[in-house]
């Protein structure tokens, strides 16, 4: 299978069209990674597509869900973001 089959949206022969779609997903990365900080615990709360159970073996993440599991998803995210920075600035103190 060609790359442009995996990519949502491109198709095979249209260079123009694959090339301009790669710049817009190029573009609105810094957008979708911030709001990873939302979807990402939404989805495993809702345990879509399963998620939350392939997660599970991680602690505090059920494998069914719920709200719990979302906000230590969240919890971990910040820490993993954002961890270095505050260690950084604990250390500067």
């Amino acid at each position: 299978m060609a790359f442009v089959e995996y990519v949502p949206g491109m198709r095979k022969g249209a260079t123009g069209r694959n090339i301009a779609l790669g710049v817009v997903y190029v573009l609105a990365l810094p957008i979708l990674s911030t709001l990873a900080f939302v979807w990402v615990p939404v989805y495993v709360g809702i345990n879509y597509n399963g998620i939350a159970r392939d997660l599970s073996s991680i602690p505090g993440v059920s494998p069914d869900g719920g709200v719990r599991t979302g906000v230590v998803v969240f919890v971990y995210l910040v820490v993993i973001s954002f961890g270095p920075r505050i260690v950084q600035w604990l250390i500067g103190m």
